[in-house]
C-alpha cells in the first residue's frame, strides 16, 4: 500500500536520478548541441554560447538537487518545520532564479530560452511562497511549544 514514507523515498530516488542525468547531460553537452543544431550554415556560431549556457545552468542545478535531497532527507527523518528546511527552500528558490537569469540573457541569442527563463522565475516564485509558509509554520510551532 502506498504511504507518505514510500512517496518521500520515491522523491529521493527521483532527485538522485536527476542528479545522474544532469551529470550525463553536462558530459554529453557538446554532442547534444552538435546533434541539435547540426552543421547547417549559420548554426556553428550558436554551439559555444549554447554549451556555455548549459554549463552555467548546471551549477545552480546541482545546488538545487543537493538542497532538494537534503530537504527530503529531513522530511523522512521527521524534521519538517525546521529552519534548515526553510534555508533549503530559499536556496532552491535562488537556484531557480539564477537559471532564470542565465536563460533570460541567453534568450538574446536563442529566443526559446526566454520561455525557460519565465518558467524558472515562476518556479522560483512558487518555491518562495512555500518557503514563506514554512517560516510561518515554524513560528507558530515555536509559539505553541512555549504554551503550557
Amino acid at each position: 500500500m502506498w504511504n507518505s514514507s514510500k512517496s518521500v523515498t520515491l522523491s529521493i530516488f527521483c532527485t538522485r536520478l536527476f542528479a545522474v542525468l544532469l551529470v550525463i547531460g553536462v558530459c554529453a553537452a557538446p554532442m547534444v548541441v552538435n546533434w541539435y543544431f547540426g552543421s547547417a550554415p549559420g548554426t556553428q556560431a550558436l554551439h559555444l554560447p549554447f554549451r556555455i549556457t548549459i554549463y552555467v545552468c548546471a551549477v545552480p542545478g546541482f545546488i538545487l538537487l543537493y538542497c532538494l535531497n537534503t530537504l527530503l532527507k529531513n522530511i523522512r527523518a521527521g524534521s519538517v518545520f525546521v529552519n534548515d528546511n526553510t534555508r533549503m527552500l530559499r536556496i532552491i528558490s535562488w537556484s531557480c532564479l539564477g537559471v532564470g537569469v542565465v536563460t533570460f540573457v541567453s534568450g538574446f541569442y536563442y529566443a526559446s530560452f526566454f520561455l525557460l527563463a519565465i518558467a524558472c522565475a515562476f518556479f522560483a516564485l512558487i518555491i518562495r511562497v512555500i518557503k514563506n509558509i514554512f517560516e510561518q509554520a515554524i513560528e507558530l510551532k515555536s509559539e505553541n511549544d512555549f504554551t503550557i
